[in-house]
C-alpha cells in the first residue's frame, strides 16, 4: 500500500514559493534580467588598441555593463577577429584619448584608432543606460553655447577616430541606444592600416551578414555617417547630427544592400541624408525603402548641384520613400535621370509620395524638384512642385523657429541643442501619411541578435507620430 507523505511536506513549500515571491511590503520583487555577454569580461579601465600600429589588438569577450574603457590615438586598432564577438553591455563608455590637439588637416596627424570589425559586434545599450563612444579630453569637443557655428573651426567635423569598419567578410554588427561622437578620422597615407584618407564613422560592407543601426544618436563625422556597400540593413529611429565636413551621407547605400530607413532625424547634413546609389557591383541591387524620416537643413556645404540635402536615387539605386518631411534643404527628393558620367536611377522600381516639403525663400522652394533630376509631383505630396510660396505650410513642430532668421542662418543650422522636432496638436502634418506599403524587414525581431522592432509605417508625417511611436529620442 502506497503510503501518503504528512501534509506538512507539502504544505511547507508552497508557503515558501509565497513568502519568497513577496518583499516586507508585500510588493512582489523584480529581478533584473542578465545582460547577455560571450566570452570573459574586459578588465574595466583598459585600452582595447595596442602600441603595435601594424598589427594592432585583437579583442574579444564583453565590455561590462557601467564601465569605461579606451582607445588611444597613434596606437593601432582595435580588431574583432573572424569567428569572434565582442559585446558591449549597457551604461558603457568608451574614451578617445592622447590627441593634444586632434587631427587638423588631411594627412597630417598620427593614425586615428579604428574599431575594425572581421567577427561579431554588439553594442547593446538601453534608452535608459545608452553606451558612449567619444573624445575624452573636453578642450577639444565641440561647444555647443558657439552653434551655429563656422564648420572650419568645428571640432564636430574633424574625426578623432576612425569609427567602426565592418570587413567584407564580417558576422553582424548590431548598434542599439549608442551615442557615436567625432567620426571618420583622417589617416595619412603613411599608415600602415590605412584603408583609406578618409574613414567612414560606421562602415558595413558583406551582403550576408546584417547591419541593425536603432535608437543611436550619432554626433560630428568628416565624411559619410553611415555607409551599407553590401549587407541586410534595419536603420530606424536614429538622430544624424552635424555630418559631413565638404562631403558625406547621414547614410550612404550602396551595391548588395537592402533594408529600411525610416523614423530618423537628420540635421545639417552636408550631402544628401539618405542615398540609394547601386555603385560597387556587388548583388542584390541597392535598395531602401526610407519612409517617415524628418530632414532639416541639409546640403548646403556639398557642391554638388541637385545632389545633396534630402534624398537621392541615383546610379542604378531603386527603393520607396514616403512620409518624409524635408525641411529647409538645399534640394528636395532627387532622382537622377542620367547626367554625365553618373548612370539614371533605376525609375522602373522607384516609388515615392507624401513628401513634406517646406521653404523659407525661394531658392529653397524652387529646388523642391531638383533642376535637372526627374522627380515628379506625387499623390499626397504638400508644397508640391517648384512654384510654392516661401513660408507655405509650417509643419508647426513643437520648437524649432520657422522662418529661420533671414541671415540666410539654415546654411549652419546643423545642432540640435534644444529643438523638438515633435509636432504640435494642429501641424498640418498629422494624418497625412500613406500606410499602404510595407518595409522590407529584412533582418530577424530580436532584441539582442536582430533588430527591435520594425516601427511600420506612420499615419503623420516625419518622424514622431503623435500616438508617441517613432523616434525617441
Amino acid at each position: 500500500m502506497k503510503r501518503l507523505k504528512p501534509l506538512f511536506t507539502i504544505l511547507i513549500p508552497i508557503i515558501c514559493l509565497y513568502s519568497c515571491s513577496k518583499s516586507s511590503n508585500d510588493q512582489q520583487i523584480q529581478i533584473s534580467p542578465q545582460e547577455f555577454h560571450a566570452g570573459s569580461y574586459i578588465q574595466n579601465g583598459d585600452t582595447l588598441n595596442s602600441k603595435n600600429k601594424s598589427n594592432g589588438r585583437s579583442i574579444k569577450g564583453t565590455l561590462k555593463a557601467g564601465q569605461t574603457y579606451y582607445l588611444a590615438s597613434d596606437y593601432g586598432d582595435a580588431t574583432i577577429n573572424a569567428g569572434d564577438t565582442l559585446v558591449v553591455q549597457s551604461g558603457v563608455t568608451v574614451y578617445i584619448v592622447g590627441p593634444a590637439t586632434g587631427p587638423t588637416a588631411i594627412g597630417t596627424q598620427e593614425h586615428c584608432p579604428r574599431m575594425v570589425v572581421n567577427g561579431y559586434l554588439y553594442s547593446l545599450g538601453t534608452k535608459a543606460k545608452p553606451n558612449l563612444f567619444t573624445v575624452q579630453n573636453a578642450a577639444l569637443k565641440s561647444d555647443p553655447t558657439k552653434d551655429p557655428q563656422d564648420p572650419n573651426n568645428d571640432p564636430a567635423f574633424k574625426g578623432y577616430w576612425g569609427g567602426i569598419q565592418g570587413g567584407s567578410g564580417s558576422g553582424d554588427i548590431i548598434l542599439k541606444w549608442t551615442r557615436f561622437e567625432y567620426l571618420g578620422g583622417l589617416t595619412p597615407a603613411s599608415s600602415p592600416t590605412r584603408a583609406t584618407l578618409d574613414s567612414y564613422g560606421v562602415y558595413f560592407t558583406n551582403p550576408n551578414a546584417n547591419f541593425v543601426l536603432e535608437d543611436c544618436w550619432i554626433y560630428g563625422s568628416h565624411d559619410d555617417m553611415i555607409r551599407v556597400a553590401g549587407g541586410k540593413f534595419e536603420i530606424m529611429r536614429n538622430t544624424f547630427e552635424k555630418v559631413g565636413f565638404s562631403a558625406g551621407e547621414c547614410v550612404n547605400i550602396k551595391s548588395g544592400s537592402v533594408g529600411d530607413i525610416a523614423y530618423n532625424v537628420a540635421i545639417g547634413g552636408t550631402g544628401n541624408c539618405f542615398k540609394s546609389a547601386n555603385a560597387g557591383g556587388l548583388s542584390p541591387q541597392a535598395n531602401m525603402v526610407c519612409y517617415n524620416n524628418t530632414m532639416i537643413t541639409g546640403g548646403y556645404r556639398q557642391q554638388k548641384a541637385g545632389e545633396g540635402g534630402s534624398l537621392d536615387f541615383e546610379n542604378g539605386g531603386r527603393g520607396l520613400a514616403y512620409n518624409n518631411f524635408i525641411v529647409d534643404c538645399a534640394y528636395g527628393l532627387s532622382v537622377l535621370g542620367g547626367s554625365g558620367t553618373t548612370p539614371a536611377a533605376d525609375t522602373a522600381n522607384i516609388k515615392y509620395g507624401c513628401t513634406y516639403n517646406y521653404g523659407d525663400n525661394t531658392t529653397i522652394t524652387s529646388q523642391f524638384l531638383p533642376v535637372g533630376f526627374i522627380s515628379k509631383v506625387q499623390p499626397g505630396d504638400i508644397n508640391a512642385g517648384n512654384n510654392t510660396t516661401p513660408g507655405a505650410n509650417n509643419p508647426m513642430f513643437v520648437n524649432y523657429p520657422l522662418p529661420l532668421p533671414a541671415n540666410t542662418a539654415w546654411i549652419s543650422a546643423d545642432y540640435m541643442g534644444s529643438y523638438n522636432f515633435r509636432l504640435q496638436s494642429t501641424s498640418p502634418a498629422i494624418g497625412k501619411g500613406y500606410i499602404n506599403f510595407a518595409p522590407y524587414a529584412v533582418v530577424k525581431v530580436d532584441k539582442t541578435f536582430g533588430v527591435t522592432e520594425i516601427t511600420p509605417p506612420g499615419t503623420d508625417i516625419g518622424a514622431y507620430q503623435t500616438n508617441g511611436t517613432g523616434n525617441q529620442h
